[in-house]
């Protein structure tokens, strides 16, 4: 449906399509669609934001919101739409639509910030924002720019309380013109009010995300006015401040926020499966893992103390770890992180489930980076797992793949995989006192996670896991691929 043919498709879209088109939304998704149609609009905006509070005070919250956007627009409503659509990641209301997200995603590039066809560029952003700051950024966020705006403006304040819905905020404050979007080139723009509490509360990412927009919208530096070239002059004085400074970017999880840890833990196996799955079982029956309990209940004490909603489940098939993983994806939108564990016997990228079924292991990493809901969030992967190549007179076992892929290397930003070894090696575990990594790692968070960032604690475990020796001589070395942006901190525990 590429080009041509997918614009002869968007014109086939008729208005009574949006009453279906709002059904299959929830609150969450009409608020952020109604934020990038209406908000570059003053009298818009007004309209959308109080139908959005009563929406709020209902309990049946049916409107007729995109009808009256298509009206008030009957030329381009419909690509704005469907642009806008894809910027929310309204697959499902897409598909009924009769598209192809992935030709959608290639055309409107919705995963790119400040680079829109038809929405304006600096809504773009601030939905981008709205969505990458956790409920408790966003609570403050809102305390603080609230603050400002009713101390420099009469009026009512906006009654509502909610930060889940970071754009009502938003609209509110452009219908007060406390921010501006400007023309559609960002010329005559003004978000300093946010950028000066992004900046001043670490988030130099988002900071950066509305300023760049700015610049990269404005045709020429004269076109763009003054405001912008302020802008550009405030960019490259943060870029020579940050280059006259040690310091990274720093992002600290919260304790009311941190997010969930899954642990899968793996003691006993069987191979009772199907026919059609015997080809990934492994060649030998598997033992089982005695003192994984230790690593469990350890890893539970030490993440509930920092205030992740630890998760932990035993002896969990292929199709169990997945459908666990899944739902903990889907659950992270409002949460900062997630933590994902496997305790388990493996070999060589590749690791058990407890019917003996060998998953590889970057399938897994990438069903973490696969989820909207943890987009330019830390995602952590830690294994426990030997990592052995699998040298066997037998014919060595499939690996059962997820059905799973990812389209871009922007979808695998803030990951990092933690092995307890590296590959072709064995990982090494006490049958009474635990494994070596898990007991390391949870000494180093106990001891360090108050002052060292995640990478470096995992420094520390490598160091101390690297110098141990068991009673033959055995030693073990992790290994930690990582692509945080900043540095990032782990809760406080308490």
């Amino acid at each position: 449906m590429a080009g041509s043919n997918l614009l002869i498709h968007l014109d086939t879209i008729d208005q009574n399509d949006l009453i279906y088109v709002e059904r299959d939304m929830n609150f969450a998704q009409k608020v952020g669609l109604c934020f990038l149609l209406y908000g570059d609009d003053h009298s818009d905006a007004t309209y959308i934001l109080q139908k959005l509070l009563a929406m709020t005070r209902s309990d049946f919250p049916q409107s007729d919101l995109l009808i009256k956007f298509a009206k008030s627009r009957p030329e381009t409503w419909r690509r704005h739409l469907v642009e806008a659509l894809c910027i929310i990641g309204a697959r499902k209301v897409l598909r009924r639509l009769g598209f192809c997200w992935q030709e959608l995603r290639m055309h409107y590039l919705p995963h790119i910030a400040g680079i829109t066809l038809h929405v304006h560029p600096l809504l773009k952003s601030l939905y981008r924002m709205c969505e990458e700051l956790s409920l408790v950024q966003s609570g403050r966020l809102l305390l603080d720019v609230r603050e400002k705006v009713e101390s420099q403006q009469a009026g009512d304040p906006l009654r509502f309380y909610d930060p889940a819905y970071l754009e009502i905020f938003l609209l509110d404050w452009l219908t007060r013109r406390s921010i501006k979007l400007g023309d559609i080139n960002a010329a005559g723009s003004d978000v300093q009010l946010l950028v000066g509490h992004l900046k001043s509360n670490g988030l130099q990412a988002q900071a950066n995300l509305l300023k760049d927009t700015i610049i990269s919208n404005a045709p020429e530096p004269d076109a763009a006015g003054t405001a912008a070239m302020a802008v550009k002059q405030e960019i490259e004085s943060d870029n020579q401040q940050s280059y006259c400074s040690t310091q990274i970017d720093a992002l600290k999880l919260t304790r009311e926020n941190a997010g969930i840890a899954l642990i899968i833990n793996q003691q006993k196996f069987h191979r009772n499966v199907s026919r059609d799955n015997m080809k990934f079982l492994s060649p030998d029956p598997l033992r089982r893992r005695d003192g994984t309990d230790v690593d469990k209940e350890r890893l539970i004490e030490v993440f509930s103390s920092m205030g992740y909603n630890v998760e932990a489940y035993d002896n969990v098939d292929h199709m169990g770890i997945i459908e666990r993983i899944r739902s903990a994806c889907d659950r992270s939108l409002v949460r900062d992180s997630l933590v994902v564990f496997i305790l388990s016997h493996g070999f060589e990228e590749a690791v058990y489930a407890s019917n003996s079924i060998a998953m590889k292991i970057t399938d897994i990493e990438d069903l973490l980076c696969s989820y909207d809901t943890l987009y330019y969030k830390p995602k952590l992967l830690i294994i426990q797992a030997c990592q052995e190549k699998l040298v066997h007179k037998k014919k060595p076992n499939e690996l059962f793949r997820i059905d799973v892929t990812t389209v871009s290397p922007d979808q695998h930003i803030d990951m990092l995989r933690a092995m307890s070894t590296v590959n072709g090696y064995a990982a090494l575990r006490h049958t009474q006192t635990g494994s070596w990594f898990i007991g390391s790692l949870c000494d180093a968070i106990d001891r360090r996670s108050a002052s060292e960032h995640i990478a470096d604690i995992l420094t520390i475990v490598t160091n101390e896991v690297s110098k141990k020796r068991g009673s033959n001589d055995e030693s073990m070395v992790p290994n930690v691929k990582s692509t945080f942006r900043q540095h990032v901190y782990f809760p406080p525990r308490l």
